[in-house]
């Protein structure tokens, strides 16, 4: 049985991104329907910047967005970087706007009763995901066990020093203190006329014409269940597109949907797996709100998760912080950590 340094389960967004990051060791990414399939393929991989007040998250969207370019341009990816108009959704947006740009660390100019940044782009997911893992072994499989000995097993046939787990709102292992939250999204690509100098984002974001390809994507729906676009699904979106722009005639060119994985708190989940039970085993005064000494953790099992409708950006981004704890031992920041969630959820038990 071959040894791999690394397996990483799960080759959408996230999975791609660690990948990138690993290539030089000895990896192999596994997905039981192929590379860049889902959520990854349904999404529009727009990189806009987030319109809010400059807080934690809003700082941490757009340092990825910033980081996201220069990484994309660097590998020679296409970003299509026009910029972007974003748009208030209603009159109570129009009151928040002018509050919000008090705090932008982003440059832009209010253009159109919106603001416009010069940092906007979109990527085509699948030639990323295919470009992030061209120097990666791939196997399309479906992992139906693990078992953990001095290295992990995985359907008594893939032996690796270390598992990260990149598998969206699916699960393949129980971890009890991360609850993923599965938001439905959303992209139709119509072949049209429509020329505009830039992308569009209100409630919905709208493509510059791509080679005559305009996409359209939303991530706006909560929901336990996955199903496929229909034509009613579109033309919800080109109803939303249309409060935008007017789009002339137009023919549907591809519809795709999935499942994009969120966490809690907004914030990307990265780092390594704590072991729940041995915890608070040993310091069970977590559960009264005490911060641990320390954690214990399942030897050599990572996750990468909850990236949630920006993953082109958000993963990219964490995957180098988690690249750099796993290769050079630093530090993870606490915002993305896995303990942030942990603790969090120790307080709750008794509760």
């Amino acid at each position: 049985m071959e040894l791999y340094d690394y397996v990483i389960i799960g080759a959408g967004a996230a999975g791609c991104s660690i990948a990138h990051f690993l290539q030089e060791k000895k990896i192999l990414i596994v997905d039981k329907t192929g590379i860049c399939q889902k959520a990854s393929n349904a999404a529009g991989a727009f990189l806009f910047p987030k319109v809010g007040f400059n807080t934690k998250y809003t700082k941490f969207v757009n340092d990825a967005l910033l980081y996201a370019f220069k990484f994309y341009e660097k590998l020679e990816i296409k970003t299509n970087k026009s910029g972007v108009l974003i748009l208030p959704r209603d009159k109570k947006d129009i009151s928040k706007f002018q509050e919000y740009k008090k705090t932008f660390t982003l440059p832009y100019e209010e253009k159109e009763s919106g603001f416009f940044f010069k940092d906007g782009g979109v990527l085509d997911s699948q030639k990323t995901c295919e470009k992030l893992t061209e120097n990666v072994e791939f196997k399309q499989i479906e992992i139906t066990s693990i078992k953990k000995e001095e290295n992990f097993i995985l359907n008594n046939s893939i032996k690796t020093k270390n598992l990260i787990l990149a598998t969206g709102w699916e699960n393949v292992i129980d971890i009890p203190y991360i609850k993923i939250r599965p938001v439905w999204g959303e992209r139709i690509e119509i072949k049209t006329s429509l020329s505009t100098k830039h992308h569009y984002h209100k409630n919905c974001s709208v493509s510059t014409n791509l080679d005559g390809i305009v996409k359209i994507g939303a991530t706006h729906e909560r929901r336990w269940n996955e199903k496929e676009p229909d034509k009613e699904n579109a033309d919800i979106l080109i109803n939303k597109a249309q409060e935008i722009v007017k789009i002339p005639e137009y023919s549907i060119h591809s519809m795709k949907a999935g499942m994009r994985a969120g966490s809690i708190d907004y914030f990307p989940i990265i780092g390594p797996v704590i072991d729940t039970d041995k915890t608070l085993k040993k310091y069970p005064e977590i559960k009264k709100g005490r911060i641990p000494k320390e954690v214990i953790y399942i030897d050599n099992l990572y996750i990468i998760n909850g990236g949630g409708g920006r993953g082109f950006s958000n993963y990219i981004y964490s995957a180098k912080f988690l690249s750099k704890f796993l290769l050079n031992k630093t530090s993870i920041p606490e915002f993305l950590d896995t303990k942030r969630l942990f603790i969090k959820y120790a307080r709750k038990i008794d509760k």
